[in-house]
């Protein structure tokens, strides 16, 4: 990505503080600061200097991403991340329509095999809440909150409770090739603290168009 390109996706610049809309297919951060494939790497092009990123989105995960150009803001952001009162929701399509309306997942998240995610006795804490907004013939619209922030937490958790993501890959057998990625968007990021903010980014056309196409509708799903 260009830094040009940003222009059109910054939801938020306050201070040292810029929030971009993140879009699919870009991981946050590379592998070095030199590495170009990365969000990172434009938004540090555009600020003509070190920018740090408070948190990490999956690649093919869309939205809401922070960064800072001030390092002395960085603990104080994650802080304010980590904190419960912060408000992390995306949205997900899944398959299967749940029975339920609202879910609380707990269960921890670790290693399961030396080399695979999942749940497990012995992994991390982790707590995931979902909310159905819309049942399909066979899929289903999920609003997320994330109280943790664990690697694939959503991913993890909603295949543990039989309802993968659509485009899922890794916690799906077989692998779902319905979407090109994983049907997940990062919709709205509220903190509290010295160094508050409360952003929400669009839905992607990507994701328009396959709730459209799996018979689910969007209209309940405000970021707020």
């Amino acid at each position: 990505m260009m830094p040009r390109d940003l222009e059109g996706r910054i939801l938020l610049e306050a201070g040292t503080v810029l929030v971009i809309d993140k879009p699919p297919g870009l991981p946050s951060t590379g592998r070095s600061l030199d590495d170009d494939d990365c969000l990172q790497h434009a938004v540090i092009q555009r600020a003509g200097g070190m920018v740090w990123a408070i948190h990490q989105l999956d690649a093919d995960t869309s939205g809401v991403n922070v960064f800072t150009t001030e390092r002395r803001h960085v603990a104080a952001l994650k802080g304010a991340l980590s904190a419960p009162s912060a408000r992390k929701h995306y949205l997900a399509m899944v398959h299967g329509c749940p029975p339920w309306e609202t879910r609380i997942v707990t269960d921890p998240i670790g290693m399961v095999d030396g080399t695979s995610l999942g749940v497990t006795a012995h992994g991390r804490s982790a707590h995931t809440e979902f909310e159905v907004l819309d049942r399909g013939p066979e899929h289903s619209l999920l609003r997320v909150r994330i109280l943790t922030g664990r690697t694939h937490q959503i991913r993890i958790h909603a295949a543990h409770l039989g309802h993968p993501l659509v485009g899922e890959e890794w916690y799906r057998s077989p692998p779902c090739a319905a979407h090109p990625r994983q049907a997940l968007h990062a919709s709205r990021l509220a903190l509290e603290g010295d160094l508050r903010l409360d952003v929400a980014a669009p839905i992607p056309d990507d994701l328009r168009e396959l709730a459209n196409g799996l018979g689910l509708c969007l209209d309940r799903a405000t970021p707020y």
